[in-house]
Order: structure tokens, then sequence, then C-alpha cells
């Protein structure tokens, strides 16, 4: 018997795993789940769906979705609260502010990726981007669906040789009185 208990332990193991979250057809997904999917994702449609439990949301429904070419997932509590989604993008496809908004802050620059995901619970956009025609100054934004830009990062490229650096006024031109050399 004992010689048993490590594949028996196995087997348990395996089958406890199976049914933490078990998928469920189409038509099983509630309709306040399937309305906040239609909500953070619109014109979504549904291709898999599968249910866990958790401890603070007790049933979790996490769900694959298609829009338009684009294949995301998204993970809702069964009153539809945004718990987390995960869906690359092109500009084309967020919102007209959202889209405004990235080609104000980036100057028309080279767009690396858009990405939806969820902060705290609500919707926004993360934004990775080259800053006007300049491959040396990389701009990460994270934008909400209304347009307004909640972080702003902005790194530059390795700089070789001081290029690039800001050049602060020297001592004589901070003070008042008139720069003999512009006099």
């Amino acid at each position: 018997m004992a010689k048993y208990a490590p594949m028996a332990l196995l087997l348990f193991c395996a089958w406890s795993f199976s049914n933490a979250s078990d998928k469920i057809p189409i038509s099983a997904v509630p309709s306040r789940v399937r309305a906040a999917v239609q909500y953070y994702a619109p014109g979504a449609q549904l291709i898999d769906a599968k249910v866990s439990e958790d401890r603070i949301y007790r049933t979790v429904y996490d769900c694959t979705y298609l829009r338009n070419v684009h294949l995301g997932s998204i993970k809702l509590s069964s009153r539809g609260q945004l718990i987390d989604i995960d869906e690359s993008l092109v500009i084309e496809d967020v919102p007209p502010a959202v889209q405004a908004t990235i080609r104000k802050e980036t100057r028309q620059g080279l767009i690396k990726g858009i990405k939806l995901d969820a902060l705290y619970g609500r919707a926004v956009y993360r934004v990775k981007s080259y800053f006007g025609n300049s491959t040396r100054i990389e701009i990460s934004l994270t934008i909400t669906p209304s347009g307004r830009v909640v972080a702003r990062k902005i790194s530059r490229g390795l700089l070789i040789f001081g290029y690039n650096l800001p050049t602060f006024p020297r001592k004589a031109q901070l003070t008042d009185a008139p720069n003999p050399r512009l006099v």
C-alpha cells in the first residue's frame, strides 16, 4: 500500500489542479460578465471561458476574446468587476480621444506598441513610443479611455560623448547684472 501512496498523491494533485479552473460553455457566462466584456472591449466575441474560485472575488471568470484581428484575455468577477485585461492593439483600434492624446504626447513619433491593461480595477492604455523624430528618446504613457494621461515616463537612449545633454546657464547669466560679453 505504501508504494502506491506517491502515485495516489500525484493523481490527487493533478485532479485538484484540473478542477481549479473549469472550462465552461460560452452560453453559461452570466449576462453581467458578458456586458462587462463588451464595455471593456467593444465588439469582442468570446472564444473561451473558464471559471475559478478566488478568496477575494469568490467566482472569477477568465475569458479569451477576439476583437478585430486581436486576441485578448480578460478576468472579471461574477459582478463584472475588472480584475485583469490584456490585449495588444494598434492606434486605429483605440478610441479617438486616446488616439489624439497619443499623437499629441508623442509628437507624431513612431509607436512601438499599445497595450490594453488594468490599473486599480480600471482599463488603461499603455503606450511605448519614440518622441518626435528622435529614436533616442522613448516615452511611455498610461492613458485612460477618456484620453487623460495618468502616467508619463521619458527615458533617453545611449548618449555618447555628452551629445544631447542639457546645457545650463553660466553663473554670470544667472545674476541680474548685464552680461559684459553681450553688451
